[in-house]
């Protein structure tokens, strides 16, 4: 069964031009084998679940220029994803956070299509999507292995991460992807590239992002990244 979701993004985000990379994002240096980097307006990679990728646009919304930036980085047979919503000044980030955790819960086992635009070609496909388990609160995940119509296939690894910045006072979300050019995982996988893209961004995991609460940010105290 294919679920439908709603979409609003592609159209503006293939037709993207690079962008100046940011200081925030993780360098060639952070991620083994990697060779070229480029930054680009959105996001670059899509699952089409329920409001996933629309909880990350719309954080971002109104606070022009800060606006999701994803930085793609080719790895050998596979593309390294970062996607960047940072310094927010919003009272309900943990409801975003939560509602991404919530609708990756409610897609495992369904399948669902993908698309992303390596070079501002869309190719998409099809698969079973699986939340990742055993991952803290103050991350959410995904593996999907997809095959496109021309009978290519892709594997798809992805984790959100609750983050604050500012010594906690605004809340964001990292997100880091990998996608192979082949039905098996890439290295590295997002969670070996997370400790990097905290310390690049000065960023702290948010232990509170996964609560629904809707009343104004807490500070959080500093969460080890050590449990993979």
């Amino acid at each position: 069964m294919l679920a439908a979701c709603g979409h609003g993004g592609t159209d503006q985000e293939a037709t993207a031009t690079p962008e100046p990379i940011p200081a925030t994002a993780l360098t060639l240096a952070d991620i083994p084998g990697a060779t070229t980097q480029a930054a680009y307006h959105g996001i670059r990679m899509e699952v089409l679940c329920r409001g996933i990728e629309e909880g990350i646009r719309s954080i971002a919304l109104s606070l022009e220029p800060d606006h999701p930036v994803t930085i793609g980085y080719e790895v050998g047979d596979a593309t390294v994803y970062e996607t960047l919503t940072l310094g927010l000044n919003t009272i309900w980030p943990n409801g975003r956070f939560a509602g991404i955790a919530k609708d990756i819960a409610a897609c495992d086992g369904t399948e669902l299509t993908t698309q992303y635009w390596p070079e501002d070609i869309i190719q998409s496909g099809e698969g079973v999507f699986h939340a990742t388990a055993g991952l803290p609160d103050t991350l959410a995940g995904f593996t999907i292995t997809t095959t496109g119509e021309d009978g290519a296939q892709h594997h798809i690894e992805r984790i959100y991460a609750a983050v604050t910045t500012n010594n906690g006072e605004y809340p964001g979300i990292i997100v880091l992807t990998t996608v192979s050019n082949t039905d098996q995982p890439a290295t590295p996988a997002p969670l070996d590239l997370l400790d990097a893209a905290l310390q690049r961004a000065d960023a702290t995991l948010d232990p509170t992002a996964i609560t629904t609460d809707l009343g104004p940010h807490t500070t959080p105290q500093p969460t080890s990244t050590t449990q993979h």
